[in-house]
């Protein structure tokens, strides 16, 4: 991995509610009140959790996410950085309620290049609201028999990819 000189820059999409945070009063279709038309606010002096200790994927990998892959361009916040169980994973949240198809598309792709899950959020708004999330999966066959013998109280993965 290369000297990474990427910034957030104008991305908003953490702090736009999409990921939700109790402290805050962070959820999707309330952002932190924080934000400003320039970006956060209080940038300088902003909490150490969630903000400061958050970085998305983008940010973290600049040799694997293209420039187009950052969050408020792509429509997704990608994270490598939180495992399930022992399992390396792709998770993607949406800015919106879902994915854009052609992110997902490249998201999917990249899991399974490199035979890792990919876990996703699919939301349904009503007034700018969240009022349904799915939480979905797609991964490596051994991945769907780790899920069906362990699964966790929030777990609902579905439609696993085969090993090639």
């Amino acid at each position: 991995m290369t000297n990474n000189p990427r910034t957030c820059g104008g991305c908003t999409a953490c702090c736009d509610g999409w990921l939700t945070d109790k402290s805050l009063n962070l959820e999707p279709g309330s952002g932190c009140p924080n934000r400003t038309a320039e970006g956060c606010g209080i940038y300088e002096t902003r909490p150490e959790k969630p903000c400061r200790s958050f970085t998305c994927a983008w940010l973290q990998r600049p040799d694997e996410f293209p420039e187009a892959f950052r969050p408020d361009q792509s429509g997704a916040i990608c994270i490598v950085d939180r495992d399930w169980q022992q399992w390396k994973v792709l998770r993607a949240i949406p800015v919106g309620a879902n994915i854009p198809p052609e992110s997902h598309e490249w998201l999917l792709q990249y899991a399974k290049d490199r035979q890792i899950p990919y876990i996703y959020l699919e939301r349904r708004m009503e007034g700018g609201r969240q009022v349904h999330l799915k939480e979905q999966a797609l991964g490596p066959v051994q991945f769907a028999e780790d899920v069906k013998k362990a699964p966790g109280l929030n777990d609902t993965f579905w439609g696993f990819v085969q090993e090639e």
